[in-house]
């Protein structure tokens, strides 16, 4: 049985699909498995790219996705990444507190607009971890994204621009985080967002929590509560490396109900394929497995995710 996710009056937008990451190692059965899945299943195709002052490869990265998107009638979305993938700092080790790196930045978000249009912008992935691990960067990183943010409504009044925290760092449930909770983060940029981004993955959880695979979706409820703005689900997957298909399909099954139920505007998966090592839980929490062959939960994620945007 599959639950009726009727849309509301007040629909701000409501989108779904996965992120597509692949890469030189993947053959090239599994890449075209990989890309016709999420153009058969997403309503928008995502470009989350890396940033940072030292390397300008971001701008021809994005230019595949946006391929992909228009040619196939799709919504566009540019989610800017610019910390590191342990999130122990910038990519780079610079800081938004340097005048000349927040105006490369600011140049360059511009640039990404006026040359790939997106209907959504995030201008940063995950930034409450930066918050703690830089609160005089994230404070400089705030000013600039207000600054940025009226110069691209400017261009495009329109576009929706925000950003993505992690909620289980949001909520003190962070593995290897010393339990902080970091709502205020979320505060001092709620009034400049047009909408909220939330990236959750059971595997983040601490330890002592993680056996219980539904243990942060109740933090779903507690932020939709407390702010009132538009908020969608960024990032969510789990690890075949730690849950079992019962796990997994329960997972599918409670985050769509919460999508449905709070009225959030958007849900994507964390990857549609496997990554090609084996060494992390992040590398397993595709959809597909990395040759490119549907998981166990594949066609329920499907009819979940069809039924929530469609």
């Amino acid at each position: 049985m599959f639950f009726s996710c009727s849309k509301s009056e007040d629909l701000y937008f409501r989108e779904g699909g996965a992120l597509l990451w692949i890469n030189e190692q993947h053959k090239d059965t599994a890449i075209k498995n990989a890309v016709q899945h999420t153009l058969e299943n997403s309503s928008i195709i995502i470009a989350q790219v890396h940033w940072s002052p030292h390397d300008s490869s971001f701008f021809d990265n994005v230019a595949w996705y946006f391929s992909l998107a228009k040619d196939h009638g799709k919504s566009f979305m540019i989610a800017v990444d610019w910390q590191k993938v342990d999130r122990s700092g910038t990519n780079g080790g610079w800081s938004f507190e340097n005048v000349a790196t927040a105006n490369l930045f600011k140049k360059d978000m511009i640039r990404l607009l006026n040359a790939y249009n997106p209907n959504y912008f995030n201008l940063g992935v995950e930034v409450n971890y930066y918050a703690l691990t830089s609160s005089g960067g994230f404070k400089a990183f705030a000013s600039v994204f207000r600054e940025i943010k009226r110069e691209l409504k400017k261009n495009k009044p329109e576009l929706k621009v925000g950003l993505s925290y992690q909620l289980e760092l949001l909520y003190g449930h962070h593995h290897g985080w010393n339990e902080t909770n970091s709502l205020s983060t979320l505060d001092n940029l709620l009034g400049d967002i047009d909408y909220l981004g939330i990236s959750t993955y059971p595997d983040m959880v601490s330890e002592q929590k993680k056996s219980d695979v539904l243990f942060s979706t109740i933090y779903l409820d507690s932020i939709s509560m407390k702010y009132s703005l538009p908020i969608g689900i960024s990032e969510t997957a789990l690890s075949t490396k730690l849950y079992n298909e019962e796990q997994r399909k329960s997972y599918v099954k409670t985050i769509f109900q919460k999508a449905c139920d709070l009225n959030l505007k958007f849900v994507f998966w964390g990857s549609m394929i496997d990554g090609n090592g084996d060494n992390v839980w992040s590398d397993k929490i595709g959809l597909l497995s990395s040759n490119g062959m549907p998981k166990n939960e594949f066609s329920l994620w499907k009819k979940e995710n069809l039924n929530f945007y469609k």
